[in-house]
């Protein structure tokens, strides 16, 4: 026997916590064949991390798949992926709602072979959301690319407590996912298995790196290995393997080069982590030199940072792009061997820049391999005259040695973020731009014709980069 749920709403209770809305089978029968999927029970709950989410519950009989369907009336325009049922339950969670609104939902049991089942609809109202959480302000909206932009918020001054949140805002600006943490959030992710990790540091040298699912759960931590402090730039997931940045200090004579003769030099590792396999761990203090920083990298002080690393790729042959900002260069490491297979940027520059009006780029962040075999990054402009930050893609011709610029975005009039930043090729074709320190965000299209624009409505506080998503799940 199949039946629908027809029971008046309630609030329940499930593993101490109130149930916003429940529906229940057990009044009108829909069918009389046993083996038709059913919904027994459905069951709407509040995410504990944020009151724009909401966990369905729900369980069901004769069914290998369950879906939620949910909208602001009764339409129900809005759905869920499909997820599979086990022991007969499953949870779903229902994002990118809007705040203080009424929702309507239901939840669609699927048998193996295809056949439905429905509960009765159910409605809920969602909550406020904190009011501290930073918000976007739009001043150009002109056709962009369907989607969300996701961002962490962080503060310059790590020494005194606070809170700061992850927010993901859809393309009108308005707020659909968040999370709190305590401390400034450096970075946020997408990762290939659509998980987000978030880097936060609730203080000096304590950061960390945590995965997420996108009800906001943590469910693993990464940090750097043996005890090392672990740098706040960058962490990739690659399958069962992910690379991230460790730190080390080493007390260096730096005399000989007007320097202390006791300074605290700070070295980048290359922590790469594979299932079943020893770690490959790549030093700084092993392959580059602390003169190979350029002219504006101080060697002077008592703490000398020469090469700061910001951005980890994996190359198409599996070996590592790595940015260093304060060396100006992108180097390519072997993952096998670590050898170094080129340097392009910098004191060490192996190739010849063509078409490029800088010859290069300066104190450059986030860099990536295009599907269509260039590469892209956030040229911060540091040592440019006069000062100025773009977006560039190169085409490397890495047998010749040849890098030529093939496009380039400059704003007009010019932007320039000290510090910070990405670029961001979208599956259109379209670039996403983040000018951190500022902070800005701009996606242009091809022709560099302004798509969206936003900036922050809250001062003192930066974005190291965000990232455009095409779904919340």
């Amino acid at each position: 026997m199949r039946y629908k749920c027809a029971f008046p709403l309630v609030v329940s209770i499930i593993g101490g916590m109130p149930l916003l809305s429940s529906c229940e089978n057990g009044l009108t029968e829909a069918s009389d064949s046993s083996l038709q999927p059913k919904v027994v029970s459905f069951v709407v709950q509040n995410s504990p991390n944020n009151t724009l989410s909401i966990m369905a519950l729900t369980n069901t009989a004769n069914a290998s798949r369950v879906r939620v369907e949910f909208g602001i009336d009764s339409a129900l325009n809005e759905t869920t992926p499909s997820a599979s049922v086990h022991s007969n339950n499953a949870i779903l969670p229902l994002l990118g709602l809007v705040a203080e609104t009424k929702y309507f939902t239901r939840a669609v049991a699927i048998s193996s072979d295809g056949q439905e089942g429905v509960s009765e609809i159910i409605s809920f109202v969602t909550e406020t959301p904190p009011t501290d959480i930073p918000r976007l302000l739009l001043s150009n909206v002109d056709d962009p690319t369907p989607g969300y932009v996701m961002m962490g918020f962080s503060r310059f001054n790590l020494i005194q407590p606070f809170h700061t949140y992850v927010g993901i805002f859809n393309i009108e600006g308005k707020l659909v996912w968040y999370r709190r943490f305590e401390g400034s959030v450096i970075d946020i992710q997408k990762q290939p298995n659509n998980n987000y990790t978030v880097c936060v540091a609730p203080a000096p040298f304590q950061a960390a790196f945590y995965e997420l699912d996108n009800l906001g759960n943590v469910l693993r931590t990464y940090k750097a290995g043996a005890n090392r402090e672990t740098d706040t730039h960058e962490l990739r997931l690659i399958g069962g393997s992910h690379v991230l940045f460790g730190l080390e200090y080493r007390t260096m004579d730096l005399s000989e080069f007007t320097g202390k003769t006791n300074a605290i030099v700070k070295g980048f590792l290359i922590e790469y982590y594979r299932p079943r396999r020893s770690p490959f761990i790549w030093k700084t203090f092993d392959y580059l030199s602390v003169t190979d920083a350029v002219v504006n990298v101080s060697l002077t002080g008592n703490n000398v940072d020469p090469w700061h690393g910001n951005a980890i790729e994996i190359d198409t042959d599996d070996n590592f792009l790595v940015s260093f900002r304060h060396t100006e260069e992108v180097i390519k490491i072997h993952s096998v061997t670590g050898n170094i297979i080129w340097r392009l940027g910098g004191k060490n520059n192996q190739f010849q820049f063509i078409n490029d009006p800088w010859n290069g780029y300066s104190h450059q962040h986030g860099i990536r391999r295009l599907e269509n075999g260039n590469i892209i990054l956030f040229d911060n402009g540091n040592n440019h005259q006069p000062r100025e930050s773009r977006a560039v893609e190169y085409h490397l011709d890495e047998q010749s040695k040849k890098a030529t610029l093939v496009w380039e975005y400059r704003s007009t009039p010019p932007l320039f973020s000290f510090a910070l930043g990405f670029s961001q090729r979208l599956r259109n074709g379209n670039t996403f731009i983040t000018y951190g320190s500022i902070p800005r965000f701009i996606e242009v299209d091809a022709s560099g014709k302004k798509r969206w624009e936003a900036t922050l409505d809250t001062t003192g506080l930066f974005v190291y980069r965000a990232f455009r998503i095409d779904s919340l799940y």
